[in-house]
């Protein structure tokens, strides 16, 4: 009888990519975004993997947290959750926990993709989020704008005539424009601005550069950033993973201009699918945004296991706080 073995990559390499290129596409699953959670994050890449007679049978990709009063593994951000052959699974989830808890983990996340299959884990909690997907093929090819709802393309007209316009980034310098457009969002919809502006110089310096990302951005004029995006790129899906905006330039419409444009070049470079990634169940207005395109939404879940509970409510009470009007404002004045 062959012995299953639980194993784990800290600094994931070519074995890895090899394994999870058998699985799936998505950058997100490859070695190369170990990095951008490191430097970013500052987190430490935890690539677990069970072997069977020398090959690898299963896989989950994580990045651990530490938050000081707690350590929580992310399988993965954004997504994350097993790979490999599905027999394999229990007993995989049996060594990890082992794991988990021999490593001090204090909470566990797992998020579903929605390009792969994924199993329910019964001891875990599931948090339901709304993944919309946009299908290219409803789109023929140079008539693009033709397959848009009529109010949609009015609100595309309407930003170019109201002389908005939509460029990739092209220095280091602009990371920061962006991250001031996405604190102005998360300001505006009372969130929590949960990434870094290291984070951003993270996704620019490893994936900008090898043109495996983009920041997009919507301009009024020569100078003024009205509206940004930032997108990943999977072989055959492009990933909305951040946006923001000024809302004093929201009634000329620039963040449809910038969808018509990804949709546009997507096409163009032979993508198949536009990934507007989870939203709120609640916050149906960002649904209905994403949806007004033709898109689908589906139900993906996080599963969460809670290995201290009492830091973990400790935790989630501080997050709580900081969300709030006032802990809202504390977080803006301290970060300036």
């Amino acid at each position: 009888m062959l012995i299953m073995e639980l194993k784990v990559f800290e600094c994931p390499g070519q074995e890895w990519d090899e394994f999870a290129s058998r699985y799936t596409d998505l950058i997100f699953y490859q070695s190369l975004w170990s990095e951008v959670l490191k430097k970013g994050l500052g987190g430490q890449p935890l690539y677990f993997y069970l072997k069977e007679g020398g090959e690898i049978v299963a896989g989950l990709p994580g990045v651990l947290l530490n938050f000081k009063i707690i350590k929580i593994l992310y399988a993965s951000i954004p997504y994350g959750h097993f790979i490999g052959e599905g027999v394999y699974y229990q007993p995989f989830l049996e060594l990890l926990e082992e794991e988990f808890k021999r490593r001090g983990i204090g909470q566990a996340r797992l998020t579903e993709s929605p390009f792969s299959e994924s199993c329910s884990l019964e001891t875990f909690i599931p948090m339901a989020a709304k993944c919309t997907l946009l299908d290219f093929n409803r789109f023929a090819e140079g008539k693009v704008r033709e397959g848009y709802r009529s109010e949609v393309r009015r609100a595309v007209r309407k930003a170019e005539k109201s002389g908005v316009f939509v460029k990739r980034a092209d220095s280091r310098e602009e990371v920061e424009t962006f991250y001031r457009l996405y604190l102005s969002s998360m300001e505006r919809n009372r969130a929590i601005a949960k990434y870094p502006l290291q984070w951003f110089y993270g996704l620019y310096e490893i994936l900008v550069q090898q043109r495996r990302a983009d920041f997009l951005f919507a301009l009024k004029g020569l100078d003024k950033y009205v509206a940004g995006v930032f997108l990943v790129y999977s072989p055959t899906s492009v990933h909305y993973l951040h946006n923001g905006s000024d809302e004093a330039y929201l009634e000329s419409r620039p963040n449809d201009l910038v969808v018509d444009h990804i949709i546009q070049e997507g096409m163009r470079e032979g993508k198949a699918v536009l990934d507007f990634m989870g939203s709120d169940p609640d916050d149906l207005s960002l649904i209905r945004f994403k949806e007004k395109w033709g898109s689908q939404s589906r139900d993906i879940f996080t599963y969460v296991k809670d290995y201290h509970p009492l830091r973990c409510k400790i935790l989630e009470l501080g997050k709580r706080w900081a969300s709030s009007r006032v802990g809202s404002r504390l977080v803006k004045m301290i970060r300036k």
